[in-house]
């Protein structure tokens, strides 16, 4: 394989243009929202938006000094790949946070500028992960701990940022605390939602004394693929087939409907499915 070939592999424009786009949004976020109402947004970023309350220096300034030695650890952990847009994605931001630092949205309400302020940085934080980047920081760490801990990269955003918060407490307010943590959540969550998308499903574990017949209902009714397992019951011995399907979060009311039409002693346990690749939904693609 040519060496043009394998960049071609590796490297997007697509994903370059996410990067682009998913940092500035960030950027507008922080500096139209969050600054002017003296809020954080999460990881280091919000560390050093508390360094430039105290200190009176530009955030982006923080930003560069904080990520050389998580760049430095995340080299070690994650694919070059990721590390190089990593570095894009932390340019960028630098870059916008320095043009958009006169930029103010004008949002005057405290819970708004929260709840907005989570909501643009969340946005465009997933803009950036989708791209299989980030803007540094935390984002470097949470990549690690999902790859190797399975945590989706919000719950680790959420771990991370209690104690941020729990600092800001000491150098501003209560209140201005909790607004933050209402904008922290807020932007977990949009983080999750974008980086995830529709690749969210669901997945049915189904006992029933009439699996064939519920297995054949599933695949000729919802159009669903499934396997049986083998399992048998501790208490009584008796053995069984546990069929486990996986399907889009839209079809669980019809899967109940049917499971309990032909069998309403079943037993059936549904866990979301964060990403489904195969076919019938995505197809494999290269990870972080």
């Amino acid at each position: 394989m040519d060496t043009l070939h394998y960049l071609k592999e590796k490297f997007s424009i697509t994903d370059i243009a996410g990067i682009i786009v998913g940092s500035f949004i960030v950027a507008v976020g922080m500096q139209g929202v969050l600054v002017p109402a003296l809020m954080l947004t999460g990881g280091v970023s919000g560390l050093a938006m508390i360094l430039q309350y105290v200190f009176g220096v530009d955030i982006w300034i923080w930003l560069v000094v904080f990520n050389i030695p998580i760049f430095i650890a995340g080299y070690r952990f994650v694919s070059s790949r990721f590390i190089i847009y990593s570095l894009l994605g932390t340019g960028f931001l630098t870059l916008f946070l320095a043009l958009l630092k006169p930029v103010n949205l004008g949002i005057e309400d405290s819970l708004l500028s929260a709840l907005a302020g989570g909501v643009i940085t969340g946005i465009g934080t997933g803009i950036v992960l989708r791209s299989k980047a980030s803007t540094g920081g935390t984002d470097i760490v949470a990549v690690i701990v999902r790859r190797y801990r399975g945590y989706n990269l919000g719950q680790t955003f959420m771990i991370i940022n209690f104690s941020i918060i729990s600092l800001f407490i000491f150098i501003s307010s209560l209140e201005l605390a909790l607004y933050s943590a209402v904008s922290i959540f807020v932007s977990s969550r949009l983080v999750d939602m974008v980086v995830d998308g529709p690749h969210v499903g669901r997945t049915a574990f189904i006992i029933s004394h009439n699996s064939e017949e519920v297995s054949h209902a599933i695949i000729n009714i919802l159009n669903r693929g499934c396997t049986a397992l083998n399992g048998q019951g501790v208490y009584s011995g008796e053995k069984r087939h546990i069929i486990m399907v996986t399907l889009a979060k839209t079809q669980i009311p019809r899967l109940k409907e049917i499971v309990f039409e032909i069998d309403r002693q079943a037993f059936i346990i549904i866990n979301e499915t964060i990403e489904v690749y195969g076919k019938g939904f995505i197809s494999g693609i290269n990870d972080f």
